[in-house]
């Protein structure tokens, strides 16, 4: 084999080494449709005791969601990750939380579209606005009713108002199938 048959045998072959190496990815991709995972902080010690707990509550109130409390370093991560659709709930600061909605300069992901699940003094339960209502529904019930410290906020931000699903449970609708 000459030299630039060579050449042309390792460029054939570097994609299908890249492709092999982000399998785990797929992997990923199914646990988080398989369990709920809410997401914190590092930097933030409250989010991640507080999302320990939401953990705990969800899976005795809804066991099917398979609750667990997933960590990022820190709060840009946790915004890059909403952003990019790889995570669907956070608990973040409220500050934290409205910036990200409003995309302040501290966040490089831009404004990202969230929603209010749950509010624990000045921790929001945020999601995607494209969080399924059923699911919003479900968490807010499971959390408002186990948990006595959780309340939705009394004054919603414009930034990140109430999940439609939360406000249909706030206001006693059926869960629609």
């Amino acid at each position: 084999m000459n030299r630039r048959q060579a050449i042309v045998a390792l460029g054939t072959l570097l994609p299908a080494i890249a492709a092999y190496a982000h399998t785990p990815y797929r992997q990923w991709k199914i646990y988080r449709q398989r369990f709920l995972l809410i997401l914190s902080s590092r930097d933030d010690a409250r989010s991640d005791e507080l999302a320990e707990r939401f953990a705990a509550a969800l899976r005795d109130s809804l066991p099917e969601s398979r609750a667990q409390a997933a960590r990022a370093p820190d709060v840009q991560r946790v915004a890059s990750l909403i952003s990019s659709k790889q995570m669907d709930v956070a608990l973040l600061s409220e500050s934290n939380a409205v910036g990200l909605a409003r995309g302040d300069a501290r966040f490089e992901t831009g404004a990202v579209p969230l929603r209010c699940l749950a509010q624990h003094g000045e921790h929001l339960l945020v999601c995607r606005d494209d969080f399924p209502l059923r699911h919003a529904y479900l968490v807010s019930e499971a959390l408002l009713r186990s948990l006595p410290d959780v309340k939705t906020p009394e004054h919603p931000s414009d930034s990140v108002p109430l999940h439609p699903g939360t406000s249909a449970f706030l206001r006693g609708e059926p869960l629609a199938e």
